[in-house]
């Protein structure tokens, strides 16, 4: 907890300088009764306002004492600076009771000087309000106050929380990866092993015929070796795993007729790209394809979808559309599937582009753009 501060503002000593200058001025003019006295009332009313912050309570006492002398008249900011106090008194004291039993003094010694003096009994009821008014509305903005810190205090660990997930989607999203990236090597490395028996069968019978498992052997080292460089860094220690065939462009149709198994109306357009498609690439298509499609059975059952995955040559482009007449929700980075923000960071590492979110005439739509040519790659 903070220690709260011992010394006046420096706002607050302004303000009571300027009011005593004031003050001073009207009693040496009109003496409110003889002359120290009337310095005193000055003094006492005034200078307990530069603590009206530190100490409200202390300082409220302080000046209600003044009241205690008999005058034949009062200041002329008399109840503005009693305004002024007393509800620093409500918004600086943390303790309600304290509060209550000090603006109860307070007003009754106010109410009691008040019929003892030269003005009439009605002007009684003002002097308890000029108490009671200020705390009652002082109390009511520490209130809001203190929702309003606990807002903030609220805002700030949501935000925490949705960054913690955020990374922890990340995180996720890359083991995944991680994992299917090792099916991948694994398979160039078999290629490999099998071209190198090969060749040295070629080598010992008839040279000429290696040149193409060597270059078969090249080919393969080059993928491998562009895919463990993508991945390191963010390779965990090897959990136990089924192997089993990484999906890729020819599986959308079978993908998509699960789909509409399930309910759903599916419209695929499925063009791959004339080059060679890196596996990694392939992998990722699908996986988007079945995140958007996972998404729409989930907010939107029934709604029609229209998938398109289109290759040129440079890059695959996959959109995945809905109308507005099924509008399908923003993906979310928790649940079952990997989410947005896994979605985001799969089609990162391979040097893509993700943009998904409402159309103009209120659908949704996920659009990403897969290079073929994948960053480090030599």
């Amino acid at each position: 907890m903070a220690t709260p501060p011992t010394r006046p503002p420096q706002a607050d000593v302004v303000l009571a300088a300027v009011f005593l200058g004031l003050s001073l001025g009207q009693v040496v003019i009109a003496p409110l009764t003889t002359p120290a006295l009337s310095v005193l009332i000055a003094v006492g009313s005034t200078v307990p306002l530069a603590w009206r912050r530190v100490y409200p309570v202390a300082a409220a006492l302080v000046m209600t004492s003044v009241w205690l002398i008999p005058t034949t008249g009062f200041l002329f900011l008399g109840y503005v600076i009693a305004a002024v106090m007393f509800f620093s008194v409500g918004a600086y004291s943390r303790r309600t009771w304290v509060v209550v039993a000090a603006s109860t003094v307070c007003a009754t010694v106010g109410v009691v000087m008040t019929l003892l003096g030269p003005e009439p009994e009605p002007a009684a009821i003002g002097a308890a309000l000029v108490v009671v008014g200020p705390v009652v509305a002082g109390r009511l903005v520490a209130r809001q106050r203190r929702q309003t810190a606990l807002l903030e205090e609220l805002t700030g660990r949501l935000v925490q929380e949705r960054a913690t997930a955020e990374r922890a989607a990340v995180a996720e999203e890359r083991a995944r990866i991680a994992r299917e990236l090792h099916d991948v090597i694994g398979h160039e490395v078999t290629v490999i092993a099998l071209q190198a028996d090969a060749a040295a069968a070629a080598l010992a019978k008839a040279p000429e015929r290696a040149a193409a498992p060597v270059a078969a052997i090249r080919r393969s080292a080059t993928e491998a070796l562009a895919e463990m460089r993508r991945v390191v860094g963010m390779l965990r220690a090897a959990e136990e795993d089924d192997l089993h065939p990484q999906p890729g462009l020819d599986d959308l149709a079978d993908l998509v007729e699960q789909s509409r198994a399930a309910g759903a109306q599916v419209d695929l357009t499925l063009r791959p790209p004339v080059r060679a498609t890196h596996a990694s690439v392939e992998l990722a298509a699908y996986r988007l394809v079945q995140e958007a499609l996972t998404n729409a059975r989930r907010h939107a059952p029934g709604a029609p979808v229209d998938v398109r995955v289109v290759g040129d040559e440079a890059a695959v482009v996959v959109e995945v559309v809905n109308p507005p007449a099924g509008a399908i929700p923003a993906p979310r980075a928790g649940g079952s599937g990997f989410g947005l923000v896994g979605m985001r960071e799969r089609v990162r590492m391979l040097g893509g582009r993700l943009d998904a979110g409402p159309t103009a005439r209120g659908g949704y739509a996920l659009t990403a753009r897969l290079p073929l040519d994948l960053p480090g790659a030599p």
